[in-house]
């Protein structure tokens, strides 16, 4: 297993190709930046006053993007990395030809399949790994040599788009190419100014193609067909949800291109969907960043690649900034809300298979109003339990007699969705005297009402060693929850629930409330708790689901904690998600809350929020003031 796990790393690396000879047309290009370089400078020199030969290049260009790019393409950067140290260097010009690497060939190899059979790709990569130019090259290359294609590049913004000077506007990629191109191949009155060359507009005149630009947005590319529609740095557009269903019937030829922005994104949701062709440029296949890679295993004994660059990023980058613009990790480039290193050891510790999986349920002919009853004598004939591999209950205990330990207490964490297929509704069983996660029943289309019997069947079945109690059940009372709890308090009477007690300012008299409330400051309290039972051991969690779902938990927009797949649902949708956070952090004693205050958003010096925060101290201060000089 740990040899499977481990990356496989091309050698030699980088390759020592010194020559390139087309498997299209035959024709050999240098690879070493200098001598291609004078390589190209004599063919431009010999082909400026030969038609023919002009001919030939342009006939051999049709017919392979790859000899198009590196015989006549440049590219621009600013830094180049010393492959021995891992350092950035200065260099003298921006202007570079453009020689691929042999990953971006094996991206262009895909491009091209993708022009036979149509369907979207999207490309996840590592920054300065050349992928925004790969992919204007290939659109330039289309519209040079392909006849009435049609073409519509997408970015955040307008300036992104098509914006003078701005080197990182997709528009201003073409512009470049065209410069560097020799006269004799570019298309009349197409460049800067030109006629065929407008604001976001690109038009051949020789063969009717055409190149469009539009800033991404709702109704991005509403009613349009084009060949190819490239999506540029889609994981920082808004909406991109909204974006994707819109351009849907536009291209069946979507190229989605970007680094990760964080979990939640509609970027990160695609890839993950298993809808869309994923290719992938990391950073150990960067020639001079790539330069001495090597895997190893981490602390948790995980494979990772590094290399002399590689560890210097480290030094001077955060890890969400490693996360986002080097390794390519959606989740850990977010605002996370859970310490993500208690993640990674508690998988390597804890997490596995559950044992065995059941359906469970409460015996049908028992009415509601004789289910009281059951509970009160502990019934367990009420109670039907049939194992099976699709079994919603996962145990990972083991079992007497088809129960749990009955010489421990158990204590039940609740989290209750419509029940409609979008979320699930989990009861998460936990051990108080071990505190160990024993079980976890989970399922995403059981409604609210008949939660509360599943409930009542796992708290028999459970049991625990009182000879008059039963497994103590927290909820979380907020949308479909306060339909299970009326029935779980009112209909069936169970005695064992958690009642949140609250506390008048004045009146100083105790209302209990059944159930646990959500709020901000109550969630905070909450996963705090639950963070802090994980680092400190208090909490042993099996199940992989749960873990997973931990890395997906980020402070939102608004302050407010959540789920990254909600990050574009409405306040409503988020109070109505079920998940195993939830429920396992409601497993968490109330006692180990400690005394956690959720301070809300920090403010930067001098910036108006901070001098807002200011004055109302201010003003507060004066009222005490004014205030203290009258007795009461």
């Amino acid at each position: 297993m740990d040899t499977l796990l481990k990356p496989t790393l091309k050698t030699p690396f980088p390759t020592e190709e010194k020559y390139w000879k087309d498997p299209i047309t035959g024709l050999v290009v240098p690879k070493d930046p200098y001598e291609n370089l004078a390589w190209r400078s004599t063919l431009m020199t010999a082909a400026e006053n030969d038609p023919i030969l002009q001919q030939d290049m342009i006939s051999a260009c049709s017919e392979s993007l790859l000899f198009w790019i590196n015989a006549f393409c440049w590219t621009f950067h600013q830094k180049e990395i010393d492959p021995l140290t891992g350092e950035e260097i200065e260099i003298e010009t921006a202007h570079h030809p453009f020689i691929t690497w042999e990953c971006q060939d094996d991206l262009f190899a895909a491009l091209l399949d993708r022009l036979k059979k149509p369907r979207g790709i999207l490309v996840d990569k590592s920054r300065d790994m050349g992928a925004s130019w790969c992919a204007i090259d290939f659109c330039h290359w289309c519209w040079l040599f392909m006849d009435d294609i049609q073409i519509l590049e997408m970015s955040r913004t307008k300036d992104y788009v098509d914006q003078p000077g701005n080197k990182k506007a997709l528009f201003q990629k073409h512009d470049y190419i065209n410069e560097w191109l020799p006269e004799w191949m570019v298309p009349p009155l197409c460049q800067v100014g030109k006629k065929y060359r407008t604001s976001m507009h690109m038009l051949n005149i020789l063969n009717g193609a055409c190149i469009d630009g539009e800033s991404t947005n709702e109704n991005a590319g509403s009613g349009d067909r084009r060949r190819i529609l490239l999506l540029d740095e889609f994981a920082k557009v808004e909406k991109g949800g909204l974006i994707r269903s819109a351009t849907t019937d536009v291209s069946p030829f979507r190229i989605v291109n970007s680094t990760p922005a964080g979990p939640g994104t509609e970027y990160a949701n695609w890839k993950h969907s298993g809808k869309i062709e994923v290719f992938t440029l990391p950073w150990w296949n960067h020639p001079d960043k790539g330069a001495g890679r090597h895997a190893y295993q981490d602390e948790y004994g995980a494979w990772q690649i590094s290399s002399a660059w590689y560890e210097q990023e480290k030094k001077r980058r955060s890890p969400k900034e490693m996360a986002r613009e080097i390794d390519m990790k959606d989740t850990e480039s977010g605002d996370l809300f859970f310490t993500l290193e208690n993640i990674k050891k508690h998988r390597v510790l804890f997490a596995k298979e559950p044992r065995q999986r059941f359906h469970v349920h409460l015996d049908k002919k028992i009415a509601d109003s004789a289910v009281h009853q059951k509970i009160r004598s502990k019934d367990y004939t009420a109670v039907k339990l049939t194992r099976g591999s699709k079994g919603p209950l996962r145990v990972w205990c083991n079992l007497t007699m088809g129960r749990p330990d009955q010489t421990k207490t158990y204590i039940f964490g609740c989290d209750i969705s419509k029940g409609q297929g979008a979320s699930n509704s989990v009861i998460s069983i936990k051990c108080r005297e071990t505190g160990e996660k024993i079980a976890e029943w989970r399922d995403a289309n059981t409604p609210p009402h008949d939660m509360a019997r599943v409930a009542i069947a796992l708290a028999i079945w459970a049991g625990g060693r009182k000879p008059k109690s039963l497994p103590f059940v927290k909820w979380e009372k907020n949308g479909p929850g306060i339909d299970f709890g009326k029935q779980m308090v009112k209909v069936f009477k169970y005695p064992f629930c958690y009642y949140n007690d609250v506390t008048g300012d004045r009146s100083q008299k105790k209302m209990s409330k059944y159930g646990w409330h959500s709020s901000t400051e109550s969630k905070f309290e909450l996963l705090t708790a639950y963070d802090r039972a994980m680092a400190h051991g208090g909490y042993i969690n099996h199940s992989e689901f749960g873990l997973a779902e931990m890395e997906m938990y980020i402070y939102n927009k608004d302050g407010s904690i959540g789920p990254a797949c909600l990050v574009a649902e409405n306040s409503g949708a988020k109070k109505t998600h079920g998940d195993v956070v939830i429920a396992d952090a409601l497993t968490i004693d109330d006692k180990e809350f400690g005394k956690t205050v959720h301070k809300g958003p920090s403010y930067p010096a001098n910036s108006c929020g901070a001098r807002r925060k200011a004055a109302m101290a201010r003003k507060k201060n004066k009222n005490k003031g004014w205030q203290s000089k009258f007795k009461f």
